[in-house]
């Protein structure tokens, strides 16, 4: 039997099996993507062959050319800029990210840097908006903070400071007096809403070395024809129009040109291009000239447009028309020439992959680009640090190292208040202090490990035995005395994956009027907008769908826990089924006989994470055999499938599982992929994440 992916419409079908032709894919991957929300060819090679030039113009998000130019401004007249960071990964890598731009214009700026520290509130205080204003700061950059620090902002700019946000969490019904830079503000035409704040950094710094480029505020348009007429494409500041057809005639008149301040021209009627050539005179050029300065020796000028489209790795069979081809080589181009973004993209994206996956952003669209290219940077990263977090690892690094080891690591000197230790591991550059740093950071998150570890298993408990923190019927509500504020937010993470419920857990410190707490949702519940509602309850708020951070007064906890609660209640919420986009269903033959070739494919879906998972494989009527268990306490378990592959299964965990089903009955598997090297010899393994009885897979 062949593999089937779990697409249910025709139309879907069509599509994989399109997919397998164009791309040399396995019908089961090409049903994978479909059921990702891949619709047409265009989409798929921007998954499979993500480009950085396939970005988004930064200059979509509102009040960019405006940020631009006041950074500028500040820059070129030697303004004192102060530079105020959330204290977390992301905030933290979104300054360095900044930083990287600043000292790529020379002399760095005068400037200020500022975070949380010590007993530090959430976000911008009046405290900092008061340092600031005492060291002379003339503009305020926020990274990662900022967007609902109305009345701190507003001080900001009495004491004589413009102010630019530059954030990535939800704004309130107000918003504050500066230029934000914030894709998610209302009515904004940005197409991504969930690029980290460090991705929105990255955004700003490329939209400054843009600006500095020959095309800068310039209007393109690229003519073509084929056997439809002639196409025009408008293209300013890395945003293109949809293209405008004609039919074919030979004046240059009513091609609606008047705004244009260059015209590039391919294969075009001889009347046509000389009429172009005659109106624009050196404004107006053959499209593969302007491709010419991209190599330095003679042969540039016999390249072919399909030439070009092997250098640049463009698919050029992916464009069904010419001027969509075109669209796409003007735009590598972009990124290859003239603006520098291509180089501060090699320097940085290794921060900005970091701040990305740490933040637990969805892992789609821009983010999956630039997190690809990010991982890559960290493999060859310049940054003497992570360097040697790395080389630590084995020199391997993937977003699964980043997630489970890099990030947690980097992110303990926040939870005890000592950001300044991350803050200099990303800005210092003496190899022998950063080793010190890191040292520093390891004695530490060895103290963490433990005093989470104690933590969890008390509190686990408490919520597995009685009533005491729910909150309603849907989620806990955790205050405890004993909780430092910086491991709110990894007990209520850790206590959502097990109960699989949205979990808050409070810091109930002693002494404080103010407390802090932290709120975590596993699966795809989309925990804030339960918050949102109730923020005058907050001294301070932010976050994202399925993690956020907050402040209240301790008097209102009761009030906030039955309010939040109910709101949880009655909010909608479905899990992933065996329907999900995640999976797909291979039949007992093929699992029998599976090909190291396939797992080995499996790599194309990297990086995983959210909103991109780990694909998973349902396979049904299994009879396992073999079985044994393995590890401390005899709690793992193993066994094999049957077949020319004999392939072996993993069970974290799920020794008990996998002794029942290896006693004899049909079962339904649902398990992950991978392949394991032993003695040599690499083979396909699957590792089980649910084992149920014959036919008992939901598939709604």
């Amino acid at each position: 039997m062949t593999p089937v992916a779990m697409v249910a419409s025709g139309e879907e079908r069509d599509l994989a099996a399109e997919l397998c032709s164009r791309f040399g894919l396995d019908p089961v991957i090409a049903g994978l993507l479909v059921r990702r929300g891949i619709r047409d060819l265009k989409q798929a090679e921007a998954y499979i062959n993500p480009s950085l030039a396939m970005l988004h113009s930064p200059f979509l998000i509102p009040k960019m050319h405006e940020a631009v130019a006041r950074l500028e401004r500040a820059v070129n007249s030697g303004e004192r800029i102060g530079i105020f960071a959330d204290s977390d990964l992301d905030g933290l890598s979104a300054l360095a990210v900044l930083e990287r731009l600043l000292g790529a214009s020379g002399d760095i700026p005068d400037r200020v840097i500022r975070y949380p520290v010590d007993d530090d509130d959430y976000g911008l205080s009046m405290r900092v908006v008061g340092e600031f204003g005492a060291s002379g700061v003339r503009l305020l950059v926020t990274l990662d903070s900022g967007i609902r620090d109305i009345d701190e902002i507003r001080r900001a700019r009495e004491l004589g400071m413009d102010v630019l946000v530059c954030d990535h969490h939800e704004p309130g019904d107000e918003l504050p007096d500066a230029i934000v830079v914030n894709p998610k503000t209302r009515n904004n035409p940005y197409p991504f809403r969930d690029l980290a704040g460090v991705g929105v950094a990255f955004k700003l710094c490329s939209a400054v070395l843009f600006s500095r480029g020959p095309l800068y505020k310039r209007r393109h348009a690229i003519i073509t024809r084929d056997g439809s007429g002639v196409h025009i494409l408008r293209i300013t500041d890395m945003l293109a129009e949809s293209p405008v057809s004609f039919q074919a005639r030979a004046s240059v008149d009513k091609l609606e040109l008047a705004d244009v301040d260059s015209v590039l021209h391919y294969d075009l009627d001889d009347d046509l291009r000389k009429d172009i050539q005659a109106r624009f005179g050196h404004n107006a050029d053959d499209f593969l000239n302007f491709l010419e300065p991209l190599e330095n020796n003679a042969s540039a000028q016999t390249l072919t447009l399909s030439e070009w489209c092997a250098k640049f790795s463009v698919r050029e069979d992916m464009y069904t028309r010419r001027i969509d081809l075109l669209e796409r080589l003007f735009f590598e181009a972009c990124y290859a020439k003239g603006c520098a973004i291509l180089d501060f993209a090699d320097s940085t994206l290794d921060l900005v992959a970091l701040g990305t996956i740490a933040d637990i952003m969805p892992l789609i669209d821009e983010n999956r680009a630039l997190v690809r290219y990010g991982i890559d940077a960290l493999g060859r990263t310049r940054h003497a640090g992570l360097r040697l977090l790395i080389d630590s690892n084995g020199g391997v690094c993937t977003a699964r190292d980043v997630a489970w080891r890099i990030a947690p690591f980097l992110n303990t000197p926040g939870r005890y208040g000592r950001s300044e230790l991350l803050a200099s591991f990303f800005l210092e550059s003496d190899k022998e202090a950063l080793g010190k740093i890191i040292r520093e950071i390891s004695d530490m998150n060895g103290r963490r490990k433990d005093e989470l570890s104690l933590l969890y298993a008390r509190l686990y408990e408490e919520c597995a035995r009685d009533d005491r923190h729910r909150a309603g019927g849907g989620m806990f509500f955790v205050c405890d005395p004993e909780v430092p504020d910086g491991l709110c937010g990894l007990l209520a993470n850790r206590l959502a994956d097990a109960f699989k419920m949205p979990v808050i857990v409070v810091a109930l410190t002693d002494g404080r009027d103010v407390v802090k707490g932290s709120g975590r949702a596993s699966g795809s519940f989309d925990f804030f907008s339960c918050v949102v509602p109730f923020m005058p309850l907050f001294e301070r708020a932010g976050g994202h769908p399925q993690a956020f951070g907050f402040s209240v007064r301790r008097e209102r906890i009761d009030e906030v826990r039955k309010k939040i609660g109910a709101a949880v209640e009655s909010a909608p919420r479905g899990g992933l089924t065996a329907n999900g986009p995640a999976y797909a269903e291979l039949a007992i033959e093929r699992l029998g006989r599976l090909e190291t070739e396939f797992v080995e494919s499996l790599k194309l879906f990297e990086p995983v994470g959210h909103r991109n998972e780990e694909p998973l494989f349902i396979s049904r009527g299994v009879r396992p055999s073999a079985f044994r268990t393995m590890g401390a306490g005899q709690a793992h378990g193993k066994f094999t499938i049957d077949g020319p592959a004999g392939v072996e299964a993993i069970g974290w965990g799920m020794a008990a599982e996998m002794a029942a089903a290896a006693r004899g009955a049909e079962v339904d598997l649902i398990y992950s992929l991978s392949l394991n090297e032993f003695r040599g010899v690499t083979r396909p393994r699957m590792l089980i994440k649910a084992i149920t009885q014959r036919g008992a897979v939901d598939n709604d």
